[in-house]
Order: structure tokens, then C-alpha cells, then sequence
């Protein structure tokens, strides 16, 4: 049989065949540096500052002490136990973790914790860091070489004014974002495939890996390839026909990547619906932000202070809501992005459209409609124009195009360049700290002779690598310090607070209810973290999450805990037993060995100042109350409310007991500051108004009362410029302070019968406002009858999963199944088998109509949206492999066919 021989190919084109023989690392070596140096350079930032391992500090700050860190800490908990992702009873009494991990926990990183001990979890998020700032050099690497054909030591130098650029620098503590940060130049070069090349395999893994790992920062990549298509059809332009293909072909696989995501993006939408956030309006007049007058002379000023921004050594924007944009990406992008518009070799049309893209997200920093759409139709809680990595990316890019193009420059080109850096310098003046606008002056003034130099052809372009190789390293290493020194670092000593104390009372409660399948809850008496329950690992209430459902946060507010809307939080701390009672809680851990409510908490454990309270009152998760309980409604003007009424009127709803469980103090007398500088003044029952005649005096406030019999006393305070509040007890200051910045319904003891009672506060100097302070005592009488009728029908749970919860119930008279599990669409209830209406109380919490008589019960979750959010995934990831199979293996079989037939004289047949 005759054997057919194809002549042998020739060789590839490669950028370098030579090194292309030499193996992996020769055709890789400065895309590997790309990644190393970085990586060597932050790493030593965080040694310098001692960070652990390098010392006895930690990264945690902000909202990674609070969130980020906590919840990582609970996920790797839940992997290694392999616990439900759909919902978690550990925060906030109950989420939809689904929709808080799209937020953040989807970085590929965090996966790999469960194969880690939980103590080197912090050492791990530092150096998830570390891999990202490099990664993010990697990348840009990647993308210059891919785009440009250029592999030399470049692409490290630009690479690393990518990474280590003033939002990387300013946010790193914000890990959440990072991820899709550094895979802003792998979108970008998928973007320019599809558009140059048809290839659709990058652009949609790239775009939905972002999507992906942070939804809100993947809005902007996707905004990105908004407007680089427009960008891109503007400057290629090839009449609408090819327009309409472009936009059909770049339409058909965003939704591709869309669609990918569709299975845990869909439930994270319906989770934003529960939040703040979903109440924003778009902003109808015309303002700006950073300028000081909304009109044209305000733009410019606000113009002038963002391009100051661009200087090299300026302390990055932590999270202040009133800073300037993160945008500096080291003095070499800058100086070569105005020898980017002075090319000869660059078209007229793609400056005017790469300057119109910067400009553009410029004054969307500027303008507050479109910072508003550009955060997802809300305005931002702090940390603002989150989008700015984007203007330092398109920088760069601009910079490397030029540098390319440096043999078309002349010396007045880079003269126009000094002069711009020299403008920008002058516009930081009295905006900049001096030794930034100095460091960036020099080194400014360096890059510009070797650029006069070689434009005048005395210095050779190795050299320029060299030395520009040394300015970026060294501006690099000096942004990575001073990006940790402005962050700062915090100690990991009582991080978790107790350390070892809290750890081992916390496992001998675990111990107590090893054999106990119901939900019960547990919660510390003050909090370290608004995030305590994750972090130590118990089902709590607190919760600060930007995915925080309002209606919990409301109820909240309303019930005497602490909320705040905006703030997307609500916390708890040491409350009254009603509180206690309807919340389901069981046990409270006093980590200071200091607590208030002596009535029905009994100590049970202690190690050195950390102890164990039991609840005396506690209900398990699921008992019947009066059906008029689901009348019970929740004031939404938190300033408007007595919440020791609201609770009153809760206790009344539930038991039907007619009696108030609180009677309210008068007020016997006051000891304000003199009336005549600090008129305090009555205007309802706990409510006064206050001003300074003379706003030198730093005033205070009292209010005395006297207890009218013996018991359990509570105090409510919400006054202005009075967020710490002190309570005397004749006279005799407790050692505790109340914290009440998010006022509270606080237990502030038991106290006899003629005690005097005072609430103090020292307010601002000058301080004017006004004040609601209330203190009842608890009639316990009445709140012993209430809990004797509620504790006769309650459910025995017989099956709990992180998501579900059965049980059974022999419910004594018709009635209303109560529970304290935060209530949203995906709760489904089933009576005996059949699904039942829920009817949340409050709006809040999971309740439903219950007859008389033994039931069965289940409660089941799964996130809104899953179902068919997982459909579209599984039809999206089907249609992409198709297009795979028939793009990259089909198609170019009978490609390769049709060279074979096409071409016999490349076929040679030898006779055996």
C-alpha cells in the first residue's frame, strides 16, 4: 500500500525562533520577571513593616478586619467541613451566601485555604496579595507582548507601572477587588483579539472569570469593552457593515460570558434587590465631585486636582469618600503618554480617541451621573471612583506604544512632554505633600534627558532599558512601602480578641450542644469585629455586608439593636432578655468578664477574663405565637420611634398579654452644662433639643432618674455628638461606656428600689443637635408569663443543614409559627408535606399560619434565581465548547484537508 509523505512545514514564525528552541523560560523570561519582581518587591514592603511572617504584625484593616479576613476565615470553615454555599446561619442569623460570596469570596485564591490551617490564615491573605500585585504585572506583560510583538525588558518595566500603580497601592487591603484588577489586561488583549483576529476563546474566560471573581469591578470591565469598542470601530472604521458584524459578533459572546456567570451572578442580582442599594435614584441636577462649585470653574479645579494625582510618590486614597482618584502609574507613563500624542507614527484619529477614552473617565469622576452609572446606579460608601485602575491601564498602554515609537520623536517632543510634567507638578502644589512633587520632578527630569539624549542619537535604546529598568524598580519598591506605610499595619496580638480564651470557651460550647440538632445562636457582648460570629466560628447575628438584606437591618433598628442602612450592618450588642428571647439567643460570651443582665444569664464557663453566659429564657429556633404578631410593623424613620415601645408592642402581639413588659422613667432632674451657655430643651417625652450660646464650651449632658422598684434596667440614647454614653448609678460611674454611634436598647443592670439613675455624655465643642435618651425597667413579672406561654409549642428540630431546618410541633391553638431566620424569596415552608404561605413578621423574619395540632415542619432555601441562572450557564458553556470544537478543531481539520488536496505536489507517494 503506497504511503503518503507530507514535505516537512516550515518553522513557525516566533518573535525570536532561536530562543524559541531554548526551552520555556528563554521565550518566557520577562514575562517569569514580570511576575518575580514584583512579588520580591512587595513582599519586602510587608517585611519592612513586619508584617507576619516577617514580624508580629498583619494586613487586616478597615473592612479586612471586619469583613474580608472574618469571612474568609468562615468559608475556609465551611470547605473543609463541606458545608451548604447556598445560605449560612453563621452571620447576621442567617444569609444568602451565595449573594455574599459573589461579592466576596470568588477569587480562585481563596479555594485553595482549605488545604491550610486555619493559623496560617493570615500569612496566606498577605501573600494572596503579594500574587496578585504580581500577576497584575504578569498580565500587562502578557498583553504588551501579545499586542505589540515586543519581548524584551520592557515588558517587565511597563508591567510593573501597571501592578504597583496608586490603586493597587491604595486598595490592596481591599482584596476582594483584586482579582479582577489584574485581569483588566488579559479582558483588554481578549477584547483586541475578537476584534483583530475573530479569536473569541480569551475575550469570553477573561470576561467572565471577571465577572466571576467580583461582579461590581467586573461591571467595569465590561463598561471597558464598551467603550474600546467604540474606540476601536472609531479609529478602524470600515463602514456600518462591518460595524453591525463587530457589534453582533462582540454582542453574541459578552452574553456568552454573561451567560457563564448566569448561575451564581442571577442569585447575587436578587440578592442586591434585598439591599440598600437597590433604593438609589439617579442624581436629576447637574453637581461634580472634588471641584468646589458646581459649574464650569468647578470642572476645571476638579481637572487640575486629578492630574496633580498622576504624581509618582503621592500617598495613595485609603478609603476617604473626599480623596482624589487613584490613577498614578510611576513618572516614566507619564512623561512617555505625552510623547504617545506627539508621535508622527501614531494616527491623528487614535490620539484624539485614546485622549477622549481618558478624558472621558476623567470626568466621570467628575460628574456625579456618571460616577453614579458607572457604580452600578448608586453612589459609593466611601472609597471612591472605584474605576480608576482603568485610567492608569489605558496610560500605560499608551506609554508602551510610545516607547515602541521613540525613534520617530524628536527633541521638541520631549521637550512639549517636560513641559506637561512640569505643568502637572505645578498643579500639585499645595495638593501634594513636597517631597512627592520633588521625587517626581527629578526623576521627571532624568527620564526626559536620556529621552533628549537618545532622540539626538548619544545614548542607545539599551541603555534607556537600563536605566528606565532601574527608575521603575526603584519607584515600584517606593510605592509598595509607602502604598503599606499609608494603609498601616495592624498587630495580630488579641486578633481574634482572647485569642486562646475565646477559642477554648467557645469549643466547651460547642461541647454543650455536641448532641443538639436545633439552630441555636450565640453572641458576644461587644463586639471586636462587625463580623465577630464569622471570625470565631459560632451562628450570630451581627453583620456588616454590603449585601446585608435592609429589612433585617430595619427590624433591627426597630427591635433596640443596632442598624444602620447605609451602612449596610446591624449588630448586636448586650441587650435586653426580649431581645434575647425573640432573637433565639442561648448563649452570650463575655470577652472582658464584664455583662450587665444578671436576671436570666447564669455564668457557666469561664477561662481568665472570657465567659459563658447561658440564657435562662431561651426558646429554640421555631415556637407558636398569637397569629397577630404578622400585623406587627416596622417603623422606617429611625429617628421617629421609642423601640422600647416597638418592643412592647411586639411582646404584646406575641403573647397576647395586655401588660406592658417596659415601664418607662421620668426624669427627676437634669445636670447639664449652665443653661446659659447650653440651653437643653424638652420637646416631647425622651426627646430635647440643644444648642451652645457660646460655641467655645464643650458641653455635656444628664439626665437623673430615680428606679421605682427593684429590678432589671435598660437605657436607649441617641444623641447627638454623644455616641459614648456613661452610666452612674448614684453617682458612681459604671466601668463600662455604651457605645452608642448606632443606638441600642442597652442593659445597663439591675438597681433597687430609690436608686438614682444618670445618663452622661460629653458632646463636641460647640455641639448643637438634639437627643432622644429613654430608660425603662423590665416588669418581669409580665415577661415571665410571656415566655411561659410562648415556651408551650415549640418545635423539636430533628434535621438541620446549612440551608434547611425540619422539625416537628405540637402546637397548642391556632397560631403563628414564629422564627428569628431572616426572610427572603427562595424560603419555601412545608407543613405536614405541603408548601405553605410564609408571611414574614416585621418583613424580616420567616413566619407562617399554623393550626392546632402535631405538624411536621421544613424550611428549605435555595437562592432565587439558581435554577435558572444554572440552566443558562449549561447552555452557555455548551454553546462555547461548540464553538471550540467547530472553530479550533473541525474547522481546521478540513483546513488542513484543503492544503493536502489543493496542493499534490507537496504529496509525495513512494511504492512500498
Amino acid at each position: 500500500m503506497p504511503a503518503v509523505k507530507k514535505r516537512k512545514k516550515a518553522e513557525p514564525v516566533t518573535l525570536n525562533n532561536k530562543s524559541n528552541r531554548k526551552g520555556f523560560f528563554s521565550k518566557n523570561m520577562f514575562i517569569v520577571l514580570a511576575f518575580v519582581i514584583p512579588f520580591v518587591l512587595m513582599t519586602a514592603a510587608f517585611g519592612v513593616m513586619k508584617v507576619s511572617p516577617f514580624g508580629d504584625n498583619q494586613i487586616l484593616v478597615t473592612d479586612l478586619w471586619h469583613q474580608y479576613y472574618p469571612f474568609l476565615a468562615d468559608m475556609q470553615e465551611k470547605l473543609k467541613h463541606g458545608e451548604s454555599l447556598f445560605w449560612s446561619w453563621t452571620q447576621g442569623g442567617g444569609v444568602n451566601y451565595f449573594a455574599l460570596m459573589s461579592y466576596y469570596l470568588m477569587s480562585p485564591l481563596n479555594f485553595l485555604t482549605v488545604f491550610l490551617p486555619s493559623e496560617w490564615l493570615r500569612e496566606f491573605l498577605m501573600f494572596s496579595v503579594v500574587i496578585k500585585v504580581a500577576c497584575a504585572s504578569m498580565f500587562m506583560a502578557i498583553f504588551l507582548r501579545s499586542l505589540f510583538k515586543k519581548n524584551d525588558f520592557s515588558l517587565v518595566i511597563f508591567g510593573c507601572s501597571f501592578g504597583f500603580c496608586a490603586f493597587f497601592m491604595g486598595y490592596y487591603w481591599n482584596t476582594i477587588w483584586l482579582d479582577t484588577v489584574c485581569i483588566t489586561p488579559l479582558v483588554a488583549l481578549g477584547t483586541v483579539k475578537l476584534f483583530t483576529e475573530g479569536k473569541f476563546r480569551l475575550y469570553i474566560v477573561s470576561l467572565a472569570l471577571s465577572l466571576l471573581t467580583n461582579y461590581y469591578i467586573g461591571l467595569f470591565a465590561c463598561i471597558f469593552v464598551l467603550l474600546s469598542f467604540i474606540a476601536y470601530n472609531i479609529v478602524k472604521w470600515d463602514g456600518i457593515k462591518k460595524f453591525a458584524t463587530n457589534l453582533l459578533r462582540t454582542g453574541i459572546y459578552s452574553l456568552i460570558a454573561i451567560g457563564l456567570t448566569a448561575f451564581f451572578l442571577l442569585p447575587a442580582f436578587f440578592g442586591l434587590q434585598n439591599t440598600n442599594a437597590s433604593g438609589a435614584t439617579f442624581p436629576t441636577t447637574f453637581a461634580i465631585n472634588i471641584g468646589s462649585t458646581n459649574d464650569l470653574m468647578g470642572v476645571l479645579e476638579a481637572i487640575r486636582k486629578i492630574l496633580s494625582n498622576f504624581i509618582t510618590f503621592a500617598a495613595p486614597a485609603i478609603k476617604e469618600a473626599d480623596a482624589l482618584p487613584n490613577i498614578a502609574c510611576g513618572t516614566l507613563s507619564l512623561v512617555l503618554g505625552i510623547l504617545f500624542f506627539t508621535s508622527k507614527k501614531i494616527s491623528l484619529k487614535e490620539k484624539i480617541v485614546d485622549g477622549c477614552l481618558i478624558g472621558f473617565m476623567i470626568i466621570s469622576c467628575i460628574i456625579r451621573q456618571l460616577d453614579y452609572i458607572w457604580h452600578g446606579f448608586h453612589f459609593t460608601n466611601m472609597i471612591p471612583y472605584r474605576f480608576s485602575y482603568l485610567i492608569s491601564f489605558v496610560l500605560v498602554v499608551m506609554a508602551f506604544r510610545a516607547f515602541m515609537l521613540l525613534e520617530s520623536s524628536s527633541c521638541w517632543d520631549v521637550i512639549l512632554a517636560a513641559l506637561f510634567v512640569a505643568l502637572v507638578i505645578i498643579f500639585g502644589i499645595g495638593t501634594q505633600e513636597t517631597y512627592a512633587l520633588v521625587g517626581t520632578a527629578v526623576i521627571a527630569a532624568v527620564i526626559c534627558v536620556l529621552l533628549f539624549l537618545y532622540t539626538k542619537r548619544i545614548v542607545p535604546k539599551q541603555v534607556l532599558l537600563i536605566v528606565f529598568g532601574v527608575i521603575i524598580i526603584g519607584e515600584s519598591a517606593a510605592a509598595g512601602y509607602i502604598g503599606v506605610k499609608t494603609t498601616t499595619v495592624t498587630g495580630t496580638y488579641d486578633y481574634p480578641r482572647g485569642e486562646e480564651n475565646t477559642a477554648q470557651v467557645i469549643g466547651y460550647m460547642d461541647s454543650l450542644e455536641s448532641n443538639t440538632t436545633e439552630m441555636w445562636r450565640a453572641e458576644m457582648t461587644s463586639t471586636q469585629t462587625l463580623n465577630d460570629a464569622a471570625l470565631n466560628h459560632y451562628n450570630g447575628l451581627s453583620m456588616f455586608n454590603s449585601m446585608a438584606n435592609v429589612d433585617m437591618t430595619v427590624l433591627f433598628e426597630n427591635f433596640g439593636m443596632m442598624g444602620w442602612k447605609s451602612g449596610n450592618r446591624y449588630t448586636y450588642a448586650e441587650g435586653s432578655p426580649v431581645t434575647n428571647l425573640f432573637m433565639n439567643l442561648k448563649y452570650l460570651i463575655a470577652r472582658d468578664n464584664i455583662y450587665m443582665n444578671t436576671y436570666d444569664l447564669t455564668e457557666v464557663y469561664g477561662v481568665g477574663n472570657v465567659k459563658l453566659l447561658q440564657n435562662n429564657h431561651y426558646l429554640p429556633m421555631g415556637f407558636m405565637t398569637n397569629s397577630a404578631l404578622a400585623s406587627w410593623q416596622v417603623d422606617e424613620n429611625e429617628d421617629q420611634f421609642n423601640p422600647f415601645d416597638k418592643q412592647n408592642e411586639f411582646f404584646k402581639l406575641a403573647t397576647g398579654i395586655k401588660d406592658d413588659v417596659y415601664t418607662p422613667l421620668d426624669v427627676i432632674s437634669q445636670g447639664h452644662t449652665d443653661y446659659n451657655q447650653f440651653p437643653v430643651n424638652k420637646t416631647a417625652y425622651g426627646r430635647y433639643s440643644f444648642s451652645c450660646t457660646d460655641t467655645t464650651v464643650t458641653p455635656h449632658v444628664k439626665w437623673n432618674y430615680e428606679a421605682p422598684k427593684d429590678g432589671l434596667y435598660l437605657m436607649y440614647a441617641d444623641i447627638s455628638g454623644g455616641d459614648d454614653v456613661t452610666v452612674m448609678i448614684n453617682d458612681v460611674a459604671q466601668s463600662k461606656t455604651y457605645g452608642m454611634g448606632r443606638s441600642y436598647i442597652a442593659c445597663i443592670g439591675q438597681c433597687k428600689k430609690g436608686d438614682k439613675i444618670s445618663v452622661y455624655s460629653n458632646l463636641q465643642q460647640g455641639q448643637s443637635g438634639s437627643a432622644m435618651v429613654f430608660v425603662d425597667v423590665l416588669n418581669q413579672d409580665v415577661f415571665e408569663e410571656g415566655y411561659n406561654k410562648l415556651s408551650k409549642s415549640v418545635m423539636t428540630t430533628t434535621k438541620l443543614t446549612g440551608s434547611s431546618m425540619e422539625g416537628t410541633i405540637n402546637a397548642q391553638e391556632n397560631g403563628l409559627f414564629y422564627t428569628s431566620v431572616p426572610y427572603e424569596e427562595g424560603w419555601k415552608a412545608y407543613v405536614d408535606g405541603k408548601e405553605v404561605t410564609i408571611t414574614p413578621v416585621g418583613n424580616a423574619l420567616v413566619a407562617f399560619n399554623l393550626d392546632k395540632g402535631e405538624h411536621t415542619i421544613k424550611l428549605e432555601y435555595y437562592p432565587k434565581g439558581f435554577a435558572i441562572g444554572l440552566t443558562v450557564t449549561i447552555i452557555c458553556a455548551a454553546t462555547f465548547a461548540f464553538l471550540c470544537v467547530w472553530t479550533y478543531i473541525i474547522k481546521k481539520r478540513r483546513k488542513k484537508k484543503g492544503d493536502i488536496s489543493e496542493n499534490p505536489e507537496e504529496v509525495q507517494i513512494n511504492a512500498e
